[in-house]
Formats: C-alpha cells, structure tokens, sequence
C-alpha cells in the first residue's frame, strides 16, 4: 500500500498562506430556516439556523445532507462516521439538537419526502435498498425491501408524493404514490421540486412544469446552449443557475418563461453562481470566484445587476476580473484539429512574464468546469504562482455539442486540448514547461496524466488524485462501471485500441527508459469508495522502471466526496507543496502578509 507520510516537505509560506485562506468558511444556502454550512474557523460541516447562526447540529462526522420538516422542529441527517459517503440515517430535533440514528438504514444523497404535515419523513436508503418511513413525533420506523434492480427516489407532488424510477436502458418512470399510476417518463430524472399546484421536473437536458395528478405537462424551458446546475422554485416563479459559453448565469422563469437572465457578477467582477434555494419567500444563491469566498446573496441581487449582462468577447485575450490582490482573465487557445478552447488564469495584479503555473481540468461526464473558491489557489497566487483551470472538450462548459466531442471514442480530444492549453500558456509568456504543474482530480486525474505521459516535454511534474488510470480495467474499481460509457466501452477492437492509446497506465508503460519524464504525484484517498489505489501504483511502478521520479500518497482520513477542513489542507498542503518543488521555486516563494 502506498505511504501515509507526506511525499514532500511542506513549504512553510503556502502551508500557513492556505491555513489563513480556509479561515473564511463554507456557507450553505437556507433550507426551510437552516443550512448546512462550515462558519469560519470550523473544521466540520454542521447544522446551523439561517437567522442566527445558532448551531443545531455540529458531528465530528460527515453530514452528506439534511432535509428540515416544514415546521422547522426535526430534520433527517444522512451522517457518515468516515469520508467513505456510507452514511446512516438520523432524525434531529431541532429545539435540543438530539440526534438519533438508525444505524440499519444506509444512505448516499437519498432524496428525503416530508408529509406536507411534518407528522413523518420517507426516503429510499439505496445503500440498504429499503423504503423507510420515520414517524417524526415518536422516531420509529417503519421499512420495507426494494430491488436493487432499479434506482427508486422520493419527490414532492400529489397526495403523498411521487416516485422515480430509474432502469438501465430504459425510460425514467414518475409515478404518483397515492395511485401507483406512472403519470410521465423522461429521459432522465435528476431533480423533482414542488412549485405551487404544480412539480417542476429536471430531466437533464429541460426543465418541465408538470400536473401531478394528470402527468400534463404546463409548460417547457429548453436552453440547449445552458447548462443547469442548480434550480430552486417558489410557486409559480422558478430560478435557475448554470453555465453557458463557458461563464457562469442566472436565469428566473416564471411560468416556463424567462423573465431576467445575467451573467454572474458581484460588485462588479465576474463570479460564479454554485448553488441556489427558495426560503422564506426569497431566492438565495450562493457565489464564490478564485480569490472571492463563497457568500451568499439574494438572487435578486444578481438578476438585476446590469454589469453582469455585458458578455465578453471570444479573444485570445479577453477582459480581467480583479478581485483585491489577483485577477482572472480568459485565454482561448487553438487546438489541433483547429476547435478553440478557453482556459482561466488567475494570477497576482500586476504579474509579469513566466511564473509557476498548475493547470488543473475536469473534462467529463458533462461537468462544468469554472474558477471557483478553492483555498489552494489564492494561497499559491498570493505565493507568486499561477492558477489556471481549462474548459477542455467533454466538459459541460460549451454545450452538449462540446460535451459529445470529448465522450466515449472522442475522449482524446479532452486529452489534446489540454496539451494545446499547455503550450499556449508558455507561447503567452505565462509560464515555461519546467513551471508548469498539470493537476486533476478523478475523471480530470485521467486526463492530466495522459496528457503529461503522452508528451513528456510538457510539464515540470503532475498530480493525480484519485483517479482510474487503467482504462482497460475500469471494472476493478468500486463505481468502475459507471465511467465505462464515458471513456467508451472496451467491447470491440476499436474500443480497446482507443482506450490503450489513452490510457496512463499503458502510456507509462510504453515509456523509452532514459526519456526525460515529468515529476508523478499519484494521491489516493484512504476512505475512497469509488476508485481503488491499485491503477496509481502501478503507473508510478512504471514511472520507476522508466527512470523517472514517481511518489504515491495515501492522504489519511479522505474520501471522494466531502471531507473535513484538516483532511482537506493535508491534499492542498501537500499538492502546492510538490508543485513548488517541482518547479524548482520552493523557498523562493515571497513572505505572505
């Protein structure tokens, strides 16, 4: 198993510059009066109220999500005991902050369905595949078996709500719970929200008023060009945030129709809308940027402000966003097949020339990648360096059409395009190959090292975390099959071929011994339930025989999803930290103030 002790020594200035920038705190937006939020100067996430901050619930555990009854005086927890996502169910009352647990019941971001009279709760345990019920005033549960063989989530609308259904290969199923009757089918079903008489349906492509009693549908709001991240609805009037060209929007329909729409802005400067909800009669949304800590703010804000309707233009170089000490500005950068492709660059006002730069991408499964608050970047900014996060096809940045170009056998276009980004960054004068440090996580994982493994000259070193780098062996992996259509199936000589020649680990393999490699850090997580450490051992093994540098670190108490602030600083310490070393500039950075 790989090493639990830290692959590099800690840089002093980036370890206490990213300490001071985690001190601001993760908000969550308002849910029926609380949020689930980590205030400045907490490790953990807990539950707090939303007019007072008066804490309701701090675990030392893994709050996945909470659901509050719509009286306010209970909420239902989904809590891990590690950063594994294997969480149980539990009730808490809001007025003692007691909590109960009910150990036999597992969950992973179940949807929870309260009775409209907060008398009791239901939701789908997927992880112990059972229908429960807890009755709210005495705690006790009651439960019955599902098959494992579908995907079955709780949603408001009707009588006693409704129930999706999820098959493989087959249409997702809305079905009222009062009848048994299925009132509509869909593509997908991603989100199910009450809005007045009427259920507004996310079906991944659409938004959809629907009767649900009769399954009519009252209304449709179809932007193939947005992509919907998060969507909150109160009565007839809906908001929803997403990213469209590459930038970050909000939109308000009311009645399926758009009634406002900005791009994201905040006191002036672009930034990024995350997350949003309806509560007490308002729209909340939170936004953040690289250097701007989350916060949030009413939607309203943020719909009629009018310096966030001006749309930037497609240049190689388009207009900076200053936010106190960094700015962030759009590059487009022309890859080989001539497709232009944006990349954004935060670094510090008034930076000149070549300076340490980490590249990170996602890349896939239709995920948007924006520059966002991460305490890493303004840390390594502040430092001197460079922070730069490309749009690379596969991504949900651009369209579906972006996406389709870089899913399944076109999934080496993602890879290119980021070593297209590479290479226009240093021909900009932004950096130089031994300054750059290419950096992913999970899916982005895959692409960084077969682009740095593809083209050895790139990069000074990069970082992997977390990710399956044997595509050819996705099934050995916890949740390996569900990357298998991303990637392209391995089911006929086409498909095998494509996935050798992407692959990390068959890249690593195919290495001259003797050619002059970048630096590997491979980090695997020691909770991760999704991807097995068994691909990055093996790549860095490879590195080795190959003569080049290769560590694996196993990062302590981690998991892929959401994790404490101390587990979380340990990775960002420690990637900005090999990322210093790499590019030769440990012990060079400037005294952070």
């Amino acid at each position: 198993m790989p090493d639990s002790t830290l692959p590099v020594p800690l840089v002093p200035t980036l370890d206490n510059a990213l300490t001071e920038w985690e001190r601001h705190g993760r908000p969550g937006l308002p849910r029926n009066g609380f949020t689930l939020s980590r205030p400045p100067g907490r490790r953990r996430q807990g539950i707090y109220r939303a007019d007072s901050g008066a804490p309701v619930l701090e675990p030392d555990g893994h709050l996945l999500r909470m659901d509050p009854s719509p009286d306010g005086r209970s909420i239902c927890v989904q809590l891990a005991e590690r950063a594994d996502e294997d969480a149980v169910l539990g009730l808490v009352d809001t007025a003692t902050g007691a909590l109960r647990l009910y150990p036999e019941f597992r969950c992973r971001y179940d949807p929870v369905l309260w009775d409209s009279d907060s008398s009791g709760a239901a939701l789908v345990a997927g992880r112990s595949h059972r229908l429960v019920r807890i009755d709210a005033r005495t705690g006790e549960t009651t439960a019955s078996d599902v098959s494992p063989d579908a995907r079955l989530r709780l949603f408001p609308g009707g009588r006693r709500g409704l129930l999706a259904r999820s098959s493989p290969g087959s249409p997702s199923r809305l079905i009222d719970r009062d009848t048994g009757a299925e009132i509509a089918a869909f593509a997908a079903i991603v989100r199910v929200l009450s809005a007045g008489e009427h259920v507004v349906v996310d079906d991944g492509s659409r938004l959809q008023g629907i009767d649900p009693g009769s399954g009519a549908q009252r209304w449709c709001w179809d932007d193939p060009d947005l992509r919907v991240t998060s969507f909150a609805a109160s009565g007839q009037e809906v908001v929803a945030v997403g990213v469209r060209a590459g930038r970050s929007v909000i939109v308000r329909l009311v009645e399926g129709s758009v009634e406002a729409e900005r791009e994201v802005a905040y006191r002036g400067s672009p930034a990024v809308a995350t997350g949003v909800s309806a509560d007490g009669g308002r729209f909340h949304t939170l936004i953040e940027g690289p250097v701007l800590p989350p916060r949030v703010v009413p939607a309203e804000e943020l719909l009629s402000d009018p310096t966030a309707a001006a749309r930037a233009q497609p240049l190689a170089r388009a207009h900076p966003v200053r936010t106190g000490p960094a700015r962030t500005e759009r590059y487009v950068f022309t890859a080989g097949d001539g497709s232009r492709v944006p990349v954004l660059v935060t670094s510090r006002t008034g930076a000149e020339g070549p300076a340490p730069l980490i590249l990170t991408c996602y890349g896939g499964f239709g995920v948007p990648s924006l520059p966002v608050f991460e305490p890493t970047v303004p840390a390594w900014v502040e430092n001197g360096g460079r922070y730069a996060v490309a749009q690379v096809r596969g991504g949900g940045e651009h369209g579906p059409a972006w996406r389709r170009a870089g899913h399944g056998l076109a999934k080496e276009r993602g890879i290119e395009d980021l070593s297209a980004i590479a290479r226009g960054l240093v021909e900009a004068g932004l950096t130089r190959p031994d300054l750059l440090v290419l950096a992913g996580a999970s899916h982005g994982g895959v692409l960084v090292t077969s682009c740095a493994l593809g083209a050895p000259d790139l990069c000074a070193g990069v970082v992997s975390t977390a990710a399956p780098l044997d595509l050819l062996n996705l099934g050995a992996h916890p949740l390996g099959q569900r990357w298998a259509g991303e990637f392209g199936a391995s089911d006929t000589p086409e498909a095998i071929e494509h996935l050798r020649r992407i692959s990390p680990l068959h890249r690593a393999r195919a290495l001259t011994p003797g050619t002059a490699l970048p630096r590997f850090l491979g980090i695997v997580l020691a909770e991760d339930s999704r991807v097995a450490a068994d691909d990055t051992l093996a790549v860095a093994d490879a590195l080795r025989r190959a003569g080049g540098s290769a560590a694996v670190w196993r990062a302590p108490e981690t998991g892929h999803g959401g994790n404490h602030l101390d587990s979380l600083h340990r990775l960002g310490a420690t990637v900005l930290s090999f990322a210093a070393a790499a590019t030769g500039t440990a012990g060079k950075a400037p005294s952070t103030t």
